[in-house]
C-alpha cells in the first residue's frame, strides 16, 4: 500500500551520458516511421554507492529519418521517482502522473535508418526485480494536438535481470540470493515428519485429542442437520462431492442411521470464547457429530471435518480417525484485503477466493473497490464512475478514461487489459450472497479523501457534461475538487491530483450517495451492511495547503493549525454519515492520527469510543509500536503489519520472483513469525525472512499491557494489486502464505510468543513452522488442487548442493517431489526423482513438483554458489 519508505530512495537524478551513433542531422520528421523504431531498455548495474545505472536504446529499423518533434514515448514504471534533470538536446524523461512517464525528444534528436541512440541515466536507489522494468510502452505523435495518434513501437524489449553480480554488488546480499545452495541451507531447518504424524487441520484446533478407531464416509452416509443449518449441510455435501466424488443425502432432524454426520447448535466455549466455537466428535460405531454455538461455528466444524477426511483417506476409502475437538478462534476479526482497483479481478475469481478463505476460517473480505487507478463498482445515479473510472488508456485529460497504469497500455478496450472492468450491481450482490453462505463478511472500501483520482476524474467529466448543458447546479452537485486549488503534492504512488477537497459540501453529498447505494445493494441481497471502510490512508504533505476553500475553512476552525489536520475534519463529517446509517467505520491508521507538515504523528483521541476500527499497517522503523500506541489510547485495532501480512511483497530476492519489496520480502513463513501482542519478540526476523540470533533494542517505544490486549480485536492480510494481473497471479501470491496466516489468525497463541530467551524462542519458532510446513506439503497443497481442479499456489524451489560429486537436495515443504537432470535440460515430470544423495556429473538442474505434477522454478546447482555461501 505505501511506497513512501522505499520510493523516497528511488529518484531519477540525472542523465549521465548520451551517445549518438552516426545519426543524420538533416532528416525531416516523419511520424509514421515511429512504428519502425525499436526500443530497448536495460539496467547497467546497481552500485555500492546506492545508485542504479540504466539505459534506453532507440533503433531506427525503417526507411525514413526519425527526428525531433511533437512526439513522445510513454511507459509505466512503478518504482521510479524522477528528480531534477538537466536539459538535454537529445531528450529527457519526465514524470506525467502516477507511474506514467514519457521520453520527450530534444531538438537535436535525429535518427537515420539503421542508426541508434543510447541514453544512459541513473537512479538513486536500486532495482532488483523484472517487475521494476518499464512496461506498456507506446508512442504518441502530434502530441498535444486534437489529432494525437497512438503508435506502437516496432518492438519494445527490456533485458531480464539475470546478472546477479551487477544487481547485488554487496557480497552480504549476494549470500542470500535464492540460489540452489542458499535454498538447501535454508531448508535444512525443516524436519521431515511422517505423514501419519503431521497435523491434519490448518488452522490447528485449540483442543484436539485423538482416539482409537475410525469412521468411514461413503455414499450411504447421511447428513442430518438441525433446522436452520441447511446451508452448512449443503456446503458439506458440495465439499464431499468436489473432493471425493460421491454425494451424501441430506435429512433435516435427527439421524436414524449410525452412518451419519450430525450438525446441531449447542453452547461451546473455548478459552472464554463462544462465538464461532464448535465441537467435533468422531467415535467408532457412532455418528460423526458437529455442534456449534452458532451457524458459523458449525460451518468451521465442517471445514475441520473436511480436512480430517482428506488427511485420513486411503486406498480403501474415505475415513475420519477417532478424535475429540473443541475449538474457537483466537481473534474475532480474521480479515483479508483484496485490491481489485489497481488491477481488476473478475467476479468468478473473487468467488473462488472466498471459497479458499472460508476453508481456512477467514471471516472478513475487505474489498478495496476504488483507487486512483480504478473505480470498480456500479453506483446508481453516478454512471460516470464506471464509464470513466473503470477503464485506462491514453488520454490528454482523463475525461473519457483514466491514464495507463501498471502497463495497461494505450487502448482502454484491449484484450487482457487488467486496467478495465467493474462489478455491476448484480455482480456485487452475487458476491455478497456467496460470501454470506460461507460466513465471510464483505466490507467495501471506498477510499476518501485520498486515493480518489478515479472518482475525481469521473466527477470532472460529469461537471463538463452538465456545464455544456448550461446546468451548473447539476454540474457542481457531486464535484470533488476546488478548481482554484494551487496545492502542490506528490502522493505515495506519485499522483499530483488524487485528493478530494474536504471543504466542499458536495464531497459529503457524493460520499453519502455512494454509502446509501451500497446499503441498498446489501438490502437487495437480503443482507444488512454494518461495516464500511473509508480508507483514508496516505494523504500527502501539501494537500489543501493552497486551496482557497480549505484556507477559508481553516479560519473557522482555530483548533486546526496545519492543513494536514483537515483529515480529522473530514473524518468527523464522514462519521456523521456513518452514524446516520448505524455503520461501524474501518479505515487505515491515519484516520485516528494527527499529522503535521513535518509528518509528525500523534494519536487523535477525538474518536475514542466512537464506532471506529483503525487498521494499522505501518510497523516499520520508528512506527514499530504504532499499533500499540493506538490501542493504548483506547481504540480497538486490527493489526495489518506490513512486515508479516503484505502478501503482494515478493517471496524472495530472485529477480524473476514477482512482487514488490519496499517493505521487505515475504515468504510463506512470515505470517507465522508474528507476535501480535509483542511485536518486539520477532523484531529479529529480518526483511529477508531470516531469524537473527540477537535481540533488537527499542528504547522509548510502547508495549501492549496485558489489560489492553483486548483492544487488538483481529489481524488482516493484504493483497494489493499493483503487480497482480489476473487470477493466476492472485492465487500465486495468496498461497502458500495463507496457511500460516490462517494459523496466526485462528489458532491459539504458540508458547514461543511469550518466550523470553531468544535462543529458545528461535528454536521453537522453527519447530512450529517445520510442523506447519509438513502439513502444507503433505496435505494442503493436494487438498486445494482437488477442491479447485487446480490452484496456482507457489511451489518453493528445492535446495541442492554438490559435495564430492554427490547431489544433495531438500524441499521447503515435505511432500513435494524433487526431480533433476544432468544434461542441462529443465527437469520435467519425466525426469529422475531425487530419493537421496546421488552421484552426478554434468550440468545439474533441480525442480520441485507437487503431487499433481505442477513444477516450481528451475534452479541450477553450481559449486560457485556454495563457495560464496561458505
Amino acid at each position: 500500500m505505501n511506497y513512501t519508505f522505499f520510493l523516497s530512495r528511488l529518484c531519477l537524478c540525472l542523465f549521465a551520458s548520451i551517445s549518438l551513433l552516426s545519426c543524420s542531422r538533416n532528416s525531416e520528421v516523419n511520424f509514421d516511421s515511429l512504428s519502425d523504431l525499436a526500443v530497448k531498455w536495460r539496467i547497467v548495474e546497481n552500485t555500492l554507492q546506492d545508485t542504479c545505472r540504466a539505459e534506453f536504446t532507440f533503433i531506427n529499423n525503417g526507411q525514413s529519418d526519425v527526428n525531433s518533434g511533437n512526439w513522445a514515448l510513454y511507459f509505466n514504471q512503478a518504482t521510479l521517482r524522477i528528480g531534477q534533470l538537466p536539459d538535454s538536446l537529445n531528450g529527457v524523461v519526465e514524470h506525467v502522473n502516477g507511474d506514467l512517464y514519457r521520453f520527450l525528444p530534444g531538438k537535436e534528436f535525429k535518427l537515420s535508418p539503421g542508426d541508434s541512440i543510447n541514453i544512459n541515466y541513473s537512479y538513486v536507489g536500486f532495482m532488483i526485480k523484472n517487475g521494476d522494468l518499464p512496461v506498456g510502452a507506446y508512442f504518441v505523435s502530434n502530441l498535444g494536438e486534437e489529432n494525437e495518434q497512438v503508435v506502437l513501437p516496432g518492438t519494445f524489449t527490456t533485458a531480464p535481470l539475470d546478472n546477479l553480480q551487477a544487481l547485488f554488488p554487496n557480497p552480504d546480499i549476494q549470500s542470500i540470493v535464492p540460489t540452489a545452495a542458499n535454498q538447501y541451507f535454508k531448508n535444512q531447518e525443516i524436519t521431515v515428519i511422517p505423514k501419519e504424524k503431521t497435523g491434519k487441520i490448518i488452522p490447528t484446533p485449540a483442543n484436539m485429542v485423538q482416539s482409537a478407531g475410525k469412521v468411514q464416509v461413503n455414499e450411504a452416509t447421511v447428513i442430518a442437520y438441525q433446522k436452520g443449518l441447511e446451508n452448512e449441510a449443503q456446503i458439506l455435501k458440495e465439499s464431499v462431492k468436489k473432493l471425493f466424488g460421491f454425494s451424501l443425502n441430506l435429512v433435516e432432524g435427527k439421524a436414524t442411521v449410525p452412518n451419519a454426520i450430525e450438525l446441531s447448535l449447542a453452547p461451546v466455549t473455548v478459552a472464554g470464547v463462544s462465538a464461532e466455537a464448535y465441537q467435533l466428535s468422531v467415535k467408532q460405531n457412532h455418528a460423526i457429530q458437529i455442534s456449534g454455538t452458532d451457524a458459523a461455528g458449525v460451518f468451521y466444524g465442517v471445514q475441520s471435518l473436511i480436512s480430517l477426511l482428506w488427511a485420513d483417506k486411503d486406498s480403501s476409502g474415505v475415513f475420519a480417525s477417532g478424535v475429540e475437538i473443541k475449538d474457537a478462534p483466537r481473534f474475532a476479526y480474521r480479515g483479508f484485503l483484496l485490491d481489485v482497483s489497481r488491477n481488476f479481478q473478475q467476479k468468478e475469481d473473487v468467488l473462488r477466493l472466498i471459497d479458499l478463505l472460508s476453508a481456512y476460517k477467514i471471516n472478513k473480505l475487505n474489498i478495496r473497490i476504488t483507487e486512483d487507478e480504478g473505480w470498480r463498482i456500479e453506483i446508481n445515479g453516478l454512471p460516470e464512475l464506471t464509464q470513466v473510472g473503470s477503464k485506462r488508456g491514453h488520454t490528454r485529460d482523463s475525461k473519457n478514461w483514466l491514464t495507463p497504469s501498471f502497463g495497461s497500455g494505450p487502448n482502454p478496450d484491449s484484450e487482457n487489459n487488467y486496467g478495465k472492468g467493474y462489478y455491476t450491481r448484480e455482480d456485487f450482490k452475487e458476491i455478497l450472497k456467496y460470501a454470506q453462505k460461507r460466513h465471510v463478511q464483505v466490507i467495501p472500501e471506498v477510499c476518501l479523501p485520498s486515493h480518489a483520482r478515479a472518482a475525481i476524474m469521473a466527477m470532472e467529466a460529469r461537471y463538463d457534461f452538465y456545464m455544456a448543458k448550461n446546468d451548473p447546479e447539476k454540474a457542481n452537485e457531486f464535484r470533488l475538487i476546488d478548481p482554484d486549488d494551487k496545492s502542490e503534492y506528490l502522493s505515495a504512488q506519485m499522483y499530483k491530483d488524487n485528493i478530494v477537497n474536504v471543504a466542499l459540501p458536495s464531497v459529503y453529498h457524493f460520499y453519502e450517495t455512494v454509502v446509501k447505494d451500497f446499503m441498498a445493494m446489501y438490502k437487495e441481497a437480503g443482507l444488512k451492511m454494518t461495516v464500511f471502510n473509508t480508507g483514508g490512508d496516505e494523504v500527502p504533505n501539501g494537500a489543501w495547503a493552497k486551496s482557497p476553500l480549505s484556507i477559508e475553512l481553516m479560519k473557522s476552525l482555530p483548533e486546526i493549525k496545519d492543513a494536514r489536520q483537515l483529515q480529522g475534519y473530514f473524518l468527523e463529517k464522514a462519521m456523521a454519515i456513518f452514524e446516520k446509517y448505524d455503520l461501524q467505520v474501518t479505515g487505515w491508521e491515519e484516520i485516528v492520527l494527527n499529522k503535521d507538515s513535518a509528518n509528525n504523528a500523534t494519536v487523535n483521541p477525538k474518536f475514542v469510543g466512537k464506532n471506529i476500527l483503525p487498521l494499522v499497517w505501518d510497523n516499520t522503523g520508528d512506527n514499530i509500536d504504532l499499533g500499540y500506541r493506538i490501542a493504548n489510547a483506547g481504540y480497538p485495532v486490527i493489526l495489518c503489519n506490513v512486515t508479516n501480512l503484505y502478501f503482494d511483497l515478493a517471496y524472495d530476492l530472485d529477480p524473476k520472483e514477482t512482487g514488490l519489496y519496499w517493505g521487505g520480502f515475504q515468504d510463506a513463513i512470515d505470517p507465522y513469525v508474528m507476535a501480535p501482542y509483542d511485536v518486539y519478540k520477532t523484531a529479529n526476523f529480518d526483511t529477508y525472512s531470516r531469524l537473527l540470533p540477537t535481540e533488537s533494542s527499542y528504547p522509548g517505544k510502547q508495549t501492549l499491557p496485558v489489560a489492553n490486549r483486548k483492544n487488538v480485536v483481529g489481524i488482516q492480510a493484504q493483497l494489493w494489486s499493483e503487480t497482480i494481473k489476473g487470477a493466476k497471479m492472485m492465487e500465486y501470491y495468496t498461497a502458500s502464505k495463507l496457511f500460516a496466516y490462517a494459523e496466526k489468525a485462528w489458532a491459539q497463541a504458540p508458547a514461543w510468543e511469550e518466550e523470553a530467551d531468544i535462543k529458545q524462542r528461535n528454536k521453537s519458532i522453527m519447530s512450529g513452522w517445520s510442523a506447519l510446513a509438513n502439513s502444507i506439503g503433505q496435505n494442503e497443497f493436494s487438498k486445494i488442487d482437488a477442491w479447485f481442479g487446480e490452484y496456482n499456489y507457489r511451489i518453493a524451489p528445492p535446495g541442492a548442493i554438490i559435495e564430492a560429486g554427490t547431489l544433495k537436495a531438500n524441499v521447503a515443504f515435505p511432500g513435494l517431489v524433487i526431480r533433476y537432470t544432468t544434461d542441462g535440460t529443465e527437469p520435467s515430470i519425466e525426469s529422475p526423482v531425487y530419493a537421496g544423495p546421488v552421484q552426478v556429473t554434468g550440468t545439474v538442474k533441480v525442480r520441485a513438483f507437487s503431487q499433481n505434477g505442477k513444477g516450481s522454478k528451475v534452479l541450477d546447482v553450481k559449486q560457485s554458489d556454495q563457495i560464496l555461501l561458505k
